[in-house]
């Protein structure tokens, strides 16, 4: 089901995307003159940087989706339970070592 939703936002993405560029190109194809005459610098500007705009919306979205795992911890999180976790390992394995000295028959 998880698959489901993840198809459903990307071609809601999609859809956003090809609906917003179809309506700046019906935007700039209206505000041209009929004589031939260039649209408005602000048209040209936005029709210019919006690919561009796009990417980089897409690409911060992206990041911020792949920063957390599945259980919803980030990356740095998970590393530090992993070192919490060894550091209490090493500890009992010391702890292990020490009483095994203890017990062990010295040599004589």
């Amino acid at each position: 089901m998880a698959g489901t939703t993840k198809t459903r936002s990307w071609i809601l993405l999609v859809a956003i995307w090809v609906a917003l560029v179809g309506a700046l190109l019906v935007w700039f194809t209206f505000m041209n003159k009929p004589g031939g005459g260039s649209p408005s610098s602000a048209i040209g500007l936005i029709v210019s940087w919006l690919p561009f705009l796009a990417l980089m919306s897409v690409w911060i979205w992206l990041t911020r989706r792949n920063s957390r795992t599945s259980s919803g911890t980030s990356w740095v999180d998970l590393y530090e339970q992993h070192v919490v976790e060894s550091r209490r390992t090493n500890a009992l394995l010391e702890r292990i070592a020490a009483a095994l000295e203890k017990c062990s028959p010295s040599p004589g």
